[in-house]
């Protein structure tokens, strides 16, 4: 399985009281992507811009390129970097948790030059996860990973929810994340798989997978402020409707 693959069962299989939020784990799912790809040489990075690899002779027969959803991410890729297409590629309103942050849209002004040949790993992260825990729902359950859970409610309505079930690939994510696989670990607890523990800092410093984690320890905390401000401004709404007697 690959490490996106393993970081969301990772995900799913925690209790209930932590639950992981989705734009988290979008942004989480993305990096994990990246990083494998990179790891499989099929991109590279430039500082933190992403930039082709040698994947199309070096690449065949890896986990990457076998993997349906990771040869998705780098086609899209390679469409997002096409000369004529740079644009806003953050998700809009919360389709990975995010909203507008006020920032010039990645390719336009000073890194025009930039985005012509690849992409900074945050807008690789914002563009990419734009409703990717859906895709990877999707593969789980076509794969038997994750399956429906019959249920009957006041014994007339059915209703249905799905659960992991007891497969290899679901063993196989416990065991990476028991035995302290430093990027998975990293990543799992940036987005909250183990409360409000720190995030590990075992992936070695300078590496491609130490600058993606580093992107998305940013892009959490930039998506944590979106959600402070949109509280802020829901209770203040809320306390004006109240002063005016509705």
């Amino acid at each position: 399985m690959t490490t996106a693959r393993d970081l969301i069962v990772v995900a799913m299989d925690v209790p209930a009281d932590l639950l992981v939020d989705r734009g988290d784990l979008s942004l989480a799912l993305a990096a994990a992507e990246l990083i494998d790809l990179l790891a499989a040489r099929a991109l590279a990075l430039r500082g933190d811009l992403v930039v082709p690899g040698e994947r199309r002779d070096e690449g065949q027969g890896t986990e990457a390129s076998r993997d349906r959803l990771l040869t998705q991410a780098l086609t899209a890729y390679e469409a997002a970097t096409r000369p004529g297409t740079a644009g806003d590629r953050r998700p809009e309103g919360d389709a990975a948790g995010a909203g507008d942050t006020g920032r010039a849209p990645a390719g336009s002004g000073q890194d025009a030059e930039d985005e012509e040949t690849g992409e900074r790993v945050e807008d690789w992260l914002w563009r990419r996860g734009r409703d990717l825990p859906t895709a990877y729902l999707a593969a789980l359950e076509e794969e038997g990973t994750l399956v429906r859970e019959d249920q009957r409610r006041w014994r007339l309505l059915p209703t249905s929810r799905r659960v992991l079930a007891d497969t290899p690939g679901r063993r196989r994510a416990a065991q990476h994340w028991s035995s302290d696989a430093p990027v998975l670990r990293a990543l799992g607890t940036l987005i909250g798989v183990k409360g409000e523990e720190p995030p590990p800092d075992e992936v070695p410093e300078h590496s491609p997978a130490r600058v993606v984690v580093d992107g998305l320890r940013q892009a959490v905390d930039e998506l944590a402020e979106e959600r402070r401000l949109r509280t802020t401004r829901l209770d203040r709404a809320n306390a004006t409707y109240r002063s005016r007697g509705y």
